[in-house]
């Protein structure tokens, strides 16, 4: 990957992360604010605001120290932080995830570079599901030798084109956006691994992402 490249993904992925973190925090600042008004009426509900919004700022964070940092500081992640940290995420996008053959036992270590794959995929297919849905992830065995599968499903299930754009291996840099990074980052990993990634339509609320 160039140095042109490389500038550009980092820029993509810091602009993903502010705008995503950008109405938790402003939340809690506004929080703050009506508690220095000193009215004892909005009190409690200040309160409220600020831990919900800071839950909210800290999961968002921690979805992204995976997805696009270096968790664990090293070559390996439990497999159950992964699975915890993306639940969480979805539940907020009303999403729910299923997961067949999973990493066994549930504790054990996958190399970061399958785990930033597996993020990235549910990222992508969140970004599929406008309205929510069911992201169905089918054989993360690390040594099973069948395709890794993930199946979405819900109200307007779409790939836009923007965003499968990112799915080219080979895309100009001049193409590259905020909008198709993640699906950029995703090949990119499944390329690291020595795998591709393939999507169909099933129908008008169904996509299959495959990862061989």
């Amino acid at each position: 990957m160039s140095n042109k490249i490389q500038l550009r993904v980092a820029e993509l992925m810091c602009s993903r992360l502010c705008h995503d973190l950008i109405s938790p925090i402003s939340a809690i600042n506004n929080g703050i604010e009506l508690m220095n008004e000193n009215d004892e009426g909005i009190i409690d509900s200040s309160i409220e605001l600020l831990g919900t919004s800071a839950k909210q700022a800290l999961d968002r964070l921690s979805f992204y120290r995976v997805a696009f940092g270096l968790a664990g500081g090293g070559a390996i992640i439990s497999w159950n932080e992964i699975r915890n940290i993306l639940e969480i995420f979805a539940a907020e996008r009303k999403t729910t995830i299923v997961w067949t053959r999973e990493p066994q036992p549930p504790d054990e270590n996958i190399s970061h570079i399958l785990a930033k794959l597996v993020v990235n995929i549910v990222y992508l297919a969140m970004e599929c599901l406008p309205r929510g849905g069911v992201i169905s992830v089918d054989n993360l065995e690390q040594k099973a030798p069948e395709p890794i599968v993930v199946r979405l499903e819900g109200p307007k299930c779409n790939l836009r084109d923007d965003v499968q754009s990112g799915l080219i291996p080979d895309l100009p840099i001049e193409q590259l956006s905020v909008r198709n990074i993640v699906a950029y980052l995703a090949t990119s990993f499944a390329i690291c691994l020595g795998k591709s990634l393939k999507v169909r339509d099933e129908n008008s609320n169904s996509i299959v992402i495959t990862i061989s």
